[in-house]
């Protein structure tokens, strides 16, 4: 058994002791994820909500959610828990995002939702997850900077934003990224994402050639 196959066999088994209500499987679930779920907040929030929402905020109410609904998931590997945690904080992003602009609206959201001076949520998305961490698509665009990568993705389309953040991000297959985003076939599914991967890299040199200029 390679050591991916170990490690899916692990996350399986505590998947299910958790739905059976074992609290030390659960804590263990959460540990296990939740770098990578962390990641994946960082990119829905973009840059325009990173002001206002807190990334360790989103993450506990997709934890919290995770945890009610676990009964009814269901594992088939880890791009599959990974895609489920991830559905579960965009939802988590849309309902703070549609209290902020409520907020605004009523012209009440300075208290509830500005970060403090000394606070550290604004720069908690300058935080360097470990290497192993780190999704393969560092490795796609030649060399680029990892923060200046994940700082144009939310710049993408939301087409070319999904299929970067479930391939690279989620792990899911070819064959997964097809059925999640409607593609006809895996290779369409190839071709999409090829063409996002054009698009990041051309707004990655574009962002640093304006730095520079």
């Amino acid at each position: 058994m390679t050591s991916d196959d170990d490690n899916l066999a692990q996350s399986i088994d505590l998947v299910k002791r958790a739905q059976d209500g074992d609290p030390a499987a659960l804590d263990s679930l959460i540990t296990r994820y939740y770098p990578k779920v962390r990641r994946i907040v960082r990119l829905r929030l973009g840059r325009g909500l990173r002001r206002w929402l807190d990334s360790e905020d989103i993450l506990q109410g997709t934890f919290i959610g995770a945890v009610r609904t676990l009964d009814r998931f269901e594992m088939r590997d880890e791009s599959s828990l990974l895609h489920w945690l991830g559905k579960i904080a965009e939802h988590q992003i849309k309902d703070a995002a549609d209290y902020h602009y409520a907020q605004k609206r009523d012209g009440r959201r300075q208290q509830s939702l500005r970060v403090t001076p000394g606070s550290d949520s604004s720069d908690d998305f300058q935080m360097e997850l470990p290497s192993d961490e780190r999704p393969p698509l560092e490795g796609v665009i030649g060399g680029e900077q990892l923060a200046a990568i994940e700082e144009a993705i939310p710049d993408l389309s939301p087409e070319y934003r999904e299929v970067i953040l479930i391939r690279d991000y989620e792990g899911g297959s070819w064959a997964t990224v097809a059925e999640l985003l409607g593609s006809p076939s895996p290779d369409a599914a190839r071709m999409l994402y090829a063409r996002a991967i054009t698009e990041l890299t051309r707004l990655v040199r574009v962002r640093r050639e304006s730095a520079e200029g």
